[in-house]
């Protein structure tokens, strides 16, 4: 019996990642050429407490090579109590040349950063809008891609790639796996053309694409600006596609710790159940009861005598063709580097996904100082 449930377990999930790694094959790198700068872009950056990590986002903010007549960058500060406004404000005043705003967020929002952006979209005056977050750095050519990506697809909705800044720890190894898996599977949803994950920290849309459709959803949700934003994109049937090259890849810190890690899995956990996409659900369902089989498997082989070989098969197939997946993403990345923790991560990664869709359901989470309900 054992044996025919990890069966059907381990073809479903070898399924699920082989449509996945075919469609990162199907996604064609998008080489810049040199297109004219036209395309107007306004920088969304909400903050709250980032006084330690603004000045590098600043710092890769004044790199950027585009002309600065064709785009403005909008802070929003979230109810700071340290003195990260103070930085913005002095980065405002030693830098004439942009044009730069500093808006401040209502202390009453039940959805704070959806309320920031949509305060920055209001106040924009260019035709895109970009986000992304305080704890970033952009690359320089960051613009010149999305620009030539607009002018070529005339697109209104575009996914960027993101990567981790990764340290030698293995928790920040760790972590980095973990999230190029979820970059995996957004390249492989925008190869297939049928997308569900994007990342807030690299996108960009059309501003009057976002007006016409009304602006956010799920705003009784703290996040899911970028996921829930996509699903209606998709919904209504507008030009989608995804930045696929490394030079456009914006680079984020990972959690500092073991708990500020799983409080953020468990508030991106905590918005499965608003998805619309029934593609989002599926996957997401496949992946959790995988990992959880994996652990009721290992369980029952050593504390209940059941036959070592249900596992064994799920271990083969999960450890091969996640490491095949992870090395194409990697590659893309520039970050195979990372693979050298993989066989440590590959057995303790079904206890964190396992550990925090639970916890996503039963608790509360924090996020940037303040404690949200599920």
């Amino acid at each position: 019996m054992e044996i025919i449930f990890s069966i059907f377990i381990s073809a479903s999930y070898a399924g699920l990642m082989l449509w996945l790694l075919y469609g990162i094959f199907k996604l064609k790198p998008f080489q810049l050429q040199q297109e004219k700068q036209k395309t107007s872009f306004t920088i969304c950056i909400p903050f709250r407490n980032e006084a330690e990590n603004l000045p590098r986002l600043i710092a890769s903010l004044k790199t950027i090579d585009y002309s600065t007549e064709l785009f403005e960058i909008i802070f929003i500060n979230d109810c700071s109590e340290d003195h990260s406004a103070k930085i913005v404000e002095e980065f405002i005043q030693q830098n004439k040349q942009l044009s730069i705003q500093l808006l401040e967020n209502s202390a009453k929002a039940i959805s704070p950063k959806k309320e920031a952006l949509s305060k920055a979209i209001e106040a924009s005056t260019k035709n895109y809008m970009v986000t992304t977050d305080a704890d970033c750095i952009v690359p320089e050519k960051w613009l010149q891609y999305f620009n030539a990506m607009a002018i070529k697809e005339q697109l209104d909705f575009i996914a960027g790639p993101v990567s981790y800044i990764s340290s030698n720890s293995f928790l920040d190894r760790f972590q980095a796996l973990d999230f190029l898996s979820l970059q995996a599977a957004t390249l492989g949803g925008f190869g297939h053309k049928e997308p569900f994950l994007c990342n807030g920290a690299n996108l960009c849309y059309k501003k009057s694409t976002f007006l016409e459709l009304g602006g956010f959803e799920n705003d009784h949700l703290a996040s899911g600006d970028d996921i829930f934003l996509l699903e209606k994109m998709k919904s209504a049937q507008k030009k989608i596609d995804y930045l696929s090259h490394h030079e456009a890849q914006v680079k984020t810190l990972p959690p500092q710790n073991l708990r500020s890690l799983f409080q953020q899995r468990v508030r991106w956990a905590a918005k499965t159940s608003a998805y619309k996409n029934k593609n989002s659900l599926l996957i997401a369902s496949i992946v959790f009861v995988t990992n959880l089989a994996f652990i009721l498997l290992l369980y029952a082989t050593i504390f209940k005598g059941i036959d070592k070989q249900a596992w064994l098969l799920l271990l083969i197939i999960k450890v091969n063709i996640d490491f095949f997946i992870l090395y194409k993403t990697a590659e893309f990345f520039k970050t195979t580097s990372l693979l050298k923790s993989y066989l440590i991560a590959v057995i303790l990664h079904p206890i964190f996904i396992v550990s925090s869709a639970i916890l996503s359901v039963f608790t509360s989470f924090e996020w940037k100082g303040r404690t949200y309900e599920k």
